[in-house]
């Protein structure tokens, strides 16, 4: 009898090997080929998944998002502390700090690969962005934000610098050290919130 193969979970399998070629090789090594063999699976079989190098792409990064926005929503069910899941949160969203390196670091080259495609981006598919979102709503719930803040404005900087951060880790690896980004990101939430909340 022929053993099944759950089609979701195969699929996973196979835009994670993508995120690992392009680690390894860049986007430009990123071939079906290349994927393929990091997937231990034949080209026909990749190609049964996914017709076109696009399409295995597109869902490599809607994957990203996928696994980011659901460590972020795992913190936030959990029973900590709401500043605490604040901060969890953001945390995690940097690479020198969180479990999320390998999805932030192909989530940037996405981003950044889109920019030279000229493709238009959208915020509202980003987990990044989404948790921006997310942490920013809870600290309105919590009554933490200074009064005067515009609250989509600050939405907006933040996840630009939260971004730069993200960028800037994978740069500077010795440089921006997890405490760094720690202390970095409680130096903006100083400037937003109304107390401390680290």
């Amino acid at each position: 009898m022929p053993k099944l193969i759950d089609s979701h979970k195969r699929k996973n399998q196979i835009a994670e090997a993508t995120w690992k070629v392009i680690l390894k090789l860049g986007l430009e090594g990123a071939s079906a080929r290349n994927i393929a063999k990091e997937a231990g699976l034949s080209l026909g079989s990749l190609r049964y998944y996914f017709d076109t190098q696009e399409a295995l792409l597109e869902y490599a990064n809607e994957l990203t998002s996928e696994r980011i926005t659901q460590r972020v929503d795992e913190i936030f069910e959990n029973d900590n502390n709401p500043k605490e899941k604040i901060l969890q949160v953001l945390f995690e969203l940097i690479p020198v700090c969180g479990n999320l390196k390998q999805e932030a670091e192909i989530r940037l080259i996405f981003k950044t690969h889109a920019l030279h495609k000229r493709e238009a981006y959208t915020a509202d598919k980003d987990g990044v962005y989404l948790a921006i979102k997310n942490v920013m709503s809870n600290m309105v719930l919590l009554n933490l934000l200074k009064k005067e803040l515009e609250l989509s404005a600050e939405t907006e900087r933040f996840f630009a610098f939260m971004d730069g951060l993200a960028l800037d880790s994978l740069l500077r690896p010795g440089y921006l050290t997890d405490e760094k980004a720690r202390e970095m990101i409680l130096y903006h939430l100083r400037s937003i919130c109304k107390e401390d909340i680290g």
